[in-house]
């Protein structure tokens, strides 16, 4: 159930004495002594849930929030176009799926206004998770050519941004890089 501002409930304590502890741990049979506990009422109010972000919030957020993976898909597709050596283009990809996963991250903790946030819950279970395997595949796959092979042949890299982009022009955004 969700936590509501201003939900308070109320908490009996129970307290139980060092002495009433002691003494029943050392009591002998017969003997009177025996834990005592003592009942007071403790108000303890629920944390309030951040408010939604606004569009122009959620602009500003979604855009500061991707920067470092667009960058990082950046220099992957240069080192495509321009080509570069296994051990560097390998690098770069496992640097793109570190920048993926902690934008997701970040992603996740934004309370999206409520006509985005299905979007944004989409695309963390069907986009992101695609992205970030076919970038460990290519990664995993040895060689330029081996990786060249992942990009072309794997499902999971059939670079589908669509919910993205749709994300994107919700918030007037240009759309993905790519």
């Amino acid at each position: 159930m969700p936590i509501r501002t201003g939900v308070v409930t109320k908490l009996t304590a129970v307290v139980v004495t060092a002495v009433g502890i002691l003494t029943a741990g050392c009591a002998s049979a017969g003997s009177s002594f025996s834990a005592v506990q003592l009942q007071a009422p403790v108000t303890v109010r629920a944390a309030a849930s951040p408010a939604r972000l606004t569009m122009a919030q959620a602009r500003t957020a979604y855009s500061e929030i991707s920067a470092p993976f667009n960058a990082a898909v950046a220099v992957i597709d240069a080192d495509a176009r321009n080509g570069t050596t296994w051990p560097k283009f390998k690098t770069d990809v496992l640097a793109a799926v570190a920048a993926n996963k902690t934008w997701e991250q970040r992603i996740r903790e934004e309370r999206w206004p409520r006509v985005i946030q299905p979007f944004i819950n989409t695309m963390l279970k069907t986009e992101v998770p695609a992205e970030i395997s076919c970038d460990q595949a290519m990664a995993a796959a040895g060689s330029l050519q081996g990786a060249a092979n992942v990009f072309s042949g794997d499902s999971t890299c059939r670079d589908s941004t669509k919910i993205a982009d749709t994300i994107r022009k919700m918030l007037n955004l240009p759309g993905t890089i790519g």
